[in-house]
């Protein structure tokens, strides 16, 4: 099925493709961008739930152990104990039991009040002190100095050759040798909170909770990093804003260099500035998305290819009736009026198919009216000049040949009289002759233009019916050709209908120009009619048509008893 390219057919399955296809883009993109951000709503939601959950047990867990070591210094019965009996064991089945790692005591030294011993309750582990460890310990100390609250130390590893840091909680332990009590907590405990099974809770294969400090190390151990803490920085803008004290969730790019959704919110710890992050990668968050896109993308292609179809059988069905249409216009213009086009719905189309065939049927009405009307004046202006040849040149003729026949070849007399007589006679022969020419086609016309010629046939006409005709021109280019020809047959046409039809007593024709325009008037005092039911003989309709052909405007004003005026308007001649 070929479609030109300027045809109806190919406009409207155009249009109608135009339309489907549209619809559907701006359906599947919206509906794409609606599930992406709905799908990236989800995934925040879930990474501001995991971060919300890390934080808070984070806090909680320090916050336990603080109570912990509060118990333990305001423990009775383990001061006297430690004091009296220096029994270390007794006092280490107490913090193993709470999940430290070590306990530290820092007595004031009696011999040097202000200087610390440190006794270390686990000297199983650490028969000595590494000298990180003490400088910590004896940091801690000079903090609590004169002080009720607790403070706790940032990870830090106790020597070079440790592998997992600790971080120091401590407080003043109430005893009559004023002393400090440290409990140490391994980073082990932190990454049991940090390291759960990140796919249980919504993070899938590259999900993480982790901690970060404020020198932007991590306090936690990476997913995917071994070794990261206390090593790996992060630098992300997440980060930076959850050390401000910010809370949050944006997509950024993360230790790894990966783009991630990120969840982020500062850690509420006495002597701590960290930030518990909450991330996944941006690629495995929009797996959902990808395979959305596919399957709209499936959905798009399944309904273009029903719209492309849909369209051919609208397109097919609206353009047929109008392709018969113009199949049969075409052969009307040819001038075949007998093509009907076939009605087959009641629909515009239907109704102007009807309106053709009607249009065709008055068509070829008209054009048997308008041969019959070329025929019947070619008929009316033979019998006229038949008439006129026969009555008048006829007669004359017929005349002159019996005065000719009448006299003797003798009678010199009478040759000389008839002779006298048929010069008279042939003299109003050569007359009638010039007249019968003139109204067939009047040589002033040719020779002296419109203007001479209708004043000729004013004066003309009025000399031989007795009726006074009016005859004005105020034009200043002179019409040629065909609008000289049409306009006089016009004004001819209109002076006999007013003389034969109204019965005129008197006319006046008027040709008048303007800047645009030539006009011109017909009128007389004749016995008038009513136009709408004026009858159809050809010289109304013969003055319409020449009018028409010359791009002009035909109107008729007229009533009953008070005349006739014509006025034709045509443009005026370059």
């Amino acid at each position: 099925m070929k479609f030109p390219a300027h045809s109806i057919t190919t406009k409207l399955l155009l249009l109608f493709l135009l339309v489907g296809l549209s619809t559907v883009t701006i359906i599947g993109t919206y509906s794409f961008y609606s599930a992406k951000r709905a799908i990236m709503r989800r995934t925040v939601d879930q990474l501001i739930s995991v971060r919300a959950v890390k934080k808070q047990q984070l806090e909680y867990f320090f916050s336990e152990k603080i109570k912990n070591l509060k118990n333990l210094a305001n423990n009775e019965i383990l001061r006297e104990h430690f004091i009296d009996s220096r029994d270390i064991g007794y006092l280490r089945s107490y913090f193993i039991a709470y999940g430290f790692t070590n306990l530290y005591m820092a007595l004031n030294a009696q011999q040097n009040p202000g200087q610390y011993q440190i006794v270390v309750c686990d000297s199983v582990i650490h028969p000595f002190i590494p000298r990180n460890l003490r400088q910590h310990i004896e940091k801690m100390t000079a903090g609590l100095r004169n002080t009720e609250r607790v403070v706790v130390s940032d990870l830090f590893y106790r020597s070079e050759s440790d592998s997992i840091p600790v971080c120091l909680i401590g407080c003043n332990m109430l005893t009559k040798v004023p002393s400090v009590v440290i409990l140490e907590i391994p980073v082990t405990e932190i990454n049991r909170i940090m390291l759960n099974d990140n796919s249980r809770i919504g993070l899938g294969n590259s999900g993480e909770a982790y901690l970060v400090g404020s020198d932007f190390l991590m306090r936690s151990a990476s997913r995917f990093i071994k070794g990261s803490l206390l090593r790996v920085p992060v630098r992300s803008e997440t980060v930076k804003r959850g050390l401000a004290g910010e809370t949050g969730a944006d997509i950024t790019i993360d230790y790894r260099g990966v783009r991630v959704f990120s969840a982020y919110a500062p850690v509420i710890i006495p002597g701590l500035n960290w930030v518990v992050m909450a991330e996944i990668d941006y690629e495995e968050a929009m797996v959902p998305v990808a395979g959305l896109r596919n399957d709209i993308l499936l959905v798009s292609l399944v309904i273009s290819i029903f719209i492309l179809g849909f369209a051919k059988v609208i397109t097919k069905m609206v353009t047929q009736p109008i392709i018969r249409l113009k199949k049969a216009a075409a052969l009307l213009g040819k001038g075949d009026f007998n093509n009907k086009v076939q009605i087959g719905s009641q629909d515009e189309i239907g109704l102007l198919a009807e309106t053709f065939n009607t249009m065709s049927d008055q068509l070829k009405e008209e054009r048997g009216k308008r041969i019959q009307a070329l025929y019947d004046g070619q008929e009316m202006e033979r019998r006229r000049i038949s008439r006129e040849l026969h009555d008048g040149l006829g007669q004359k003729l017929v005349g002159a040949k019996l005065q000719i026949e009448n006299c003797n070849d003798d009678d010199h007399a009478c040759l000389l009289k008839t002779m006298q007589e048929t010069k008279g006679g042939l003299y109003s022969i050569v007359e009638e002759l010039r007249r019968i020419s003139n109204d067939l086609m009047p040589a002033a016309l040719d020779e002296l233009g419109l203007e001479t010629a209708l004043r000729n046939l004013c004066y003309e006409t009025g000399h031989q019916t007795g009726i006074e005709i009016d005859y004005g021109a105020g034009i200043t280019a002179i019409p040629s050709g065909n609008t000289a020809i049409y306009l006089f047959r016009i004004a001819q046409e209109g002076i006999q209908n007013a003389i034969k039809h109204a019965h005129a007593k008197s006319l006046s024709v008027q040709l008048i120009e303007t800047r645009d325009s030539l006009i011109l008037i017909i009128e007389d005092n004749g016995a008038g009619f009513v136009p709408a039911y004026a009858s159809k003989g050809n010289g109304l309709s013969n003055m319409r048509d020449r009018t028409a052909l010359l791009g002009g405007s035909f109107s008729i004003e007229s009533e009953p008893g008070k005349g006739t005026t014509i006025r034709v308007k045509i443009p005026n001649q370059p």
